[in-house]
């Protein structure tokens, strides 16, 4: 189960500025009382991308979510289900978005052909770790598999 706040964008190779600027507007309040509910792993705050139009192309529309996981909904933030189910986690650190966005591109070209799993549908959690002036990040990618056949 995630809560989170939610706005829908369109994805974008380098740094998603419409993604920077909703993030900055979320206020500190928020997002300590939204940090407050997170009782279950993965810990800390969570980007979340879902229903995404067309994950292969620049531009598409997404569902983003700026979110915590938890083990019950709550009344003063929208919910989404994230039902159990196999999945695989990446992790990388570098250089902020590009170590980032790499990750994704390996998962993508390189770890799921070389596996008998597809990428399946559902949402896609990012837990991020900044360094303090943000060029440098530490990921977890936690994305839905299933198997091939």
């Amino acid at each position: 189960m995630s809560i989170k706040l939610l706005s829908t964008f369109p994805v974008f190779t380098g740094a998603n500025s419409v993604i920077m600027e909703f993030e900055k507007f979320l206020d500190k309040d928020t997002k300590t009382k939204l940090l407050a509910k997170n009782d279950i792993e993965p810990r800390g705050p969570l980007s979340i991308s879902d229903e995404i139009e067309n994950q292969q192309e620049e531009g598409s529309i997404l569902d983003y979510w700026h979110a915590v996981a938890t083990s019950e909904p709550a009344t003063d933030f929208e919910s989404l289900a994230v039902p159990a189910g196999k999945g695989v986690v990446f992790e990388t650190e570098g250089a902020f978005p590009e170590a980032i966005q790499q990750m994704w591109a390996d998962a993508a070209t390189e770890w799921f052909p070389a596996n008998p799993y597809l990428w399946a549908k559902g949402p896609q959690l990012l837990k991020t770790t900044y360094s303090t002036d943000f060029s440098t990040a530490k990921a977890e990618l936690w994305l839905p598999i299933e198997d091939v056949g």
